[in-house]
């Protein structure tokens, strides 16, 4: 065999592994989703079964979070260092483990099992996404959004067949599933070769120290940190508050399911719509806005809901969601390359911020709950959310100021 014939065969089979491997990313971020969400309907019967009090079953929720506040940045370094690929394979046998550990009728083995995930699901959202940003063929594409929507399958599919499954088969089966899912994704990815560099993209100075310097003055992605901190916080505290009061309007753990895959139903419609629109949609205005329509939709629980009205607020908190949620990591990671830093550390902090809501809200939440039951509690992402949002958008006006008058300025000299 010639040595042209040589290479095309290896170019050949480069470009085939490059073409499965963004599908096979975007079904690691589905499970990891899927995951996430599954215990929601089943928290109730959880509840009941191990006697905890709303703060126990508010730790279930947060502990995922815990584990990725810990360990998002020090995944960013990594794969800004020594490449994503090992680590991010790594990371889904991890989730495989952790799937397995929560199907153990145990809660110490359950809790075990949702802090095994939370390390597994810090270290995908940061070297898997790392990994796909650097296979695309720009620094901050707006494909890169579609994490958002691969993840929001997920959340569809997590409730709905944790609640279907566990009622047939008994609590730990989604999980079992689950592992097994991942299981087959951690052969594949192994076959999968590391992406080489992209057209555009910068090597980045992966320092900390330089990272804290230089991303504080950064707008965009100062943005996309918080409003995905408040996103975190707005998801926690409805998985924890709505599905206890749907289970005490005698709703199953099936039907809880559907009324949450309902909502993420249409996330997938809003954030399909958002990566349509492309950069238009991708800025700091934007990213603000809906910060704060997402920290005002819990608003109506506090006044005291049915059932039907619970649906509602989950429904209403949905496209603000998606629309935080598929902006914020492209508009970072184009940030991130503007500024020459690392595209890995970027999203471990975006990771990190995400994963200090989604710890403390349901933590303060579930303790509010305990003390004077679940209206309350709801203020714990309402009041910190809309505030946060409030100073993001006047910063964004400041700065769109601060630059519309050094337009005039340059224009005029």
């Amino acid at each position: 065999m010639g040595r042209w014939a040589q290479q095309h065969i290896r170019s050949r089979g480069s470009s085939l592994s490059g073409s499965i491997l963004i599908p096979l990313l975007h079904a690691v971020f589905f499970i990891a989703a899927a995951t996430q969400t599954a215990l929601v309907p089943l928290l109730p019967r959880i509840s009941h079964d191990y006697a905890l009090a709303p703060s126990a079953t508010g730790l279930l929720l947060a502990a995922p979070g815990l584990a990725t506040l810990a360990v998002s940045m020090p995944a960013g370094l990594v794969a800004d260092r020594l490449g994503a690929r090992r680590v991010t394979i790594a990371a889904t046998a991890l989730m495989c483990l952790a799937a397995l550990a929560q199907a153990a009728p145990s809660y110490p083995a359950l809790l075990a099992g949702r802090l095994a995930f939370g390390f597994a699901f810090g270290i995908l959202w940061t070297t898997g996404v790392t990994w796909m940003s650097r296979s695309h063929e720009e620094s901050g594409s707006p494909r890169l959004g579609a994490v958002a929507t691969s993840a929001a399958v997920g959340m569809v599919a997590g409730p709905a067949i944790g609640g279907a499954i566990a009622d047939q088969f008994g609590l730990g089966a989604p999980f079992l599933f689950v592992g097994l899912l991942a299981a087959l994704l951690t052969i594949a990815l192994q076959r999968q070769t590391a992406p080489r560099p992209t057209a555009g993209a910068t090597p980045g100075r992966d320092s900390l120290r330089n990272f804290a310097r230089v991303a504080p003055r950064q707008p965009a992605m100062v943005s996309a940190a918080l409003a995905l901190a408040v996103a975190g916080a707005v998801g926690g505290v409805a998985q924890l508050l709505v599905p206890l009061q749907l289970h005490h309007a005698g709703f199953s753990a099936g039907g809880t399911g559907l009324a949450f895959s309902a909502a993420a139903g249409l996330y997938i419609g809003v954030s399909a719509v958002v990566l349509r629109m492309g950069r238009r949609a991708t800025t700091v205005r934007s990213t603000a806005l809906g910060a704060l329509g997402l920290a005002l939709s819990l608003l109506p629980a506090v006044f005291g809901l049915g059932p039907v009205g619970l649906v509602g607020v989950l429904l209403l908190s949905t496209a603000p969601r998606a629309l935080v949620s598929t902006v914020s990591y492209p508009l970072a990671t184009e940030a991130a390359a503007g500024a020459e830093l690392g595209d890995g550390i970027a999203i471990g902090v975006l990771n990190g911020t995400w994963a200090v809501g989604l710890v403390l809200a349901p933590l303060i939440a579930g303790a509010i709950d305990q003390l004077a039951g679940p209206r309350p509690a709801y203020l714990t992402a309402v009041v910190p959310g809309v505030l946060v949002a409030l100073w993001l958008l006047l910063s964004a006006h400041a700065a769109g100021g601060s630059r519309r008058r050094g337009e005039l300025a340059a224009a005029s000299a």
